[in-house]
């Protein structure tokens, strides 16, 4: 087999299985994250650090957001069984970069790995975020070439792959929607919730064993009470929305 049918070959295996690089990433995290001590060796220093690492998982759900808020019908989307392109969104974010929700992926899952304060661990994870989604964007792209053509050589000569050229903004067609927001993300806003929950108890459990001597619900703080609950809330209520009703239905999106 010729290298790139090879290589087009495993980006759309890997495109079938791409949601599933947080949970790799998040147990190679929780590995280590025993061994990691509150920073500034308190609580509330450390929780300060959290919340850093926390927005810059924002960020990233940040660009992800912007992306859905303008892609139309079948972009931008979470299919995972094959490719699917009805056109190539040229304008929005896509006329800075062609592959905008993997850029927010990095930051997304940037921020759990952060809060282990390990740059070899970040240079690892780095490395393996830049080989897996290569290979994907590789087949994704091989995919759009083999569709539209000189369409797509046209606009992939203008605009980066992954690093954003910030000139030559291009105004997107659709409207901004938040409605194809929550439809589409909002299981990402309830993830990084319960992985920064999971991470902080862990480093308590570890941080304070005299804590859980007596009880586990000992190592449940307020903040967790408030962040979690608000997660939760979040998700269920958008769920059942999404899954009852079609509120959040939006023509040609």
């Amino acid at each position: 087999m010729a290298l790139i049918e090879e290589l087009n070959q495993q980006g759309n295996f890997l495109f079938r299985w791409r949601s599933y690089i947080p949970g790799a990433v998040l147990v190679m995290a929780l590995t280590f994250l025993p061994s990691v001590a509150y920073f500034g060796k308190f609580y509330k220093t450390n929780l300060y650090w959290l919340l850093g690492s926390f927005f810059v998982s924002l960020i990233g759900l940040f660009v992800r957001c912007f992306t859905i808020g303008y892609a139309p019908a079948r972009t931008s989307g979470r299919n995972t069984k094959q490719q699917i392109a009805d056109e190539i969104n040229q304008k929005g974010i896509y006329s800075l970069v062609r592959h905008p929700l993997y850029v927010g992926n990095f930051f997304l899952y940037l921020g759990p790995v952060l809060v282990l304060r390990d740059l070899p661990f970040a240079l690892v994870y780095t490395m393996f975020f830049y080989l897996y989604y290569e290979r994907i964007m590789f087949a994704e792209e091989f995919f759009l070439r083999n569709k539209f053509g000189e369409v797509y050589l046209s606009w992939a000569n203008r605009v980066p792959a992954f690093v954003p050229n910030f000139k030559g903004y291009v105004k997107p067609d659709l409207s901004f929607s938040f409605k194809n927001i929550l439809k589409r993300e909002y299981p990402s806003l309830f993830g990084i919730i319960v992985v920064f929950t999971l991470f902080d108890l862990v480093q308590v459990y570890f941080q304070e064993p005299y804590l859980h001597v007596s009880s586990i619900a000992n190592i449940w703080k307020p903040f967790h009470t408030y962040f979690f609950g608000f997660g939760l809330f979040f998700y269920l209520t958008t769920r059942l929305i999404v899954k009852t009703t079609k509120l959040l239905e939006v023509e040609g999106r």
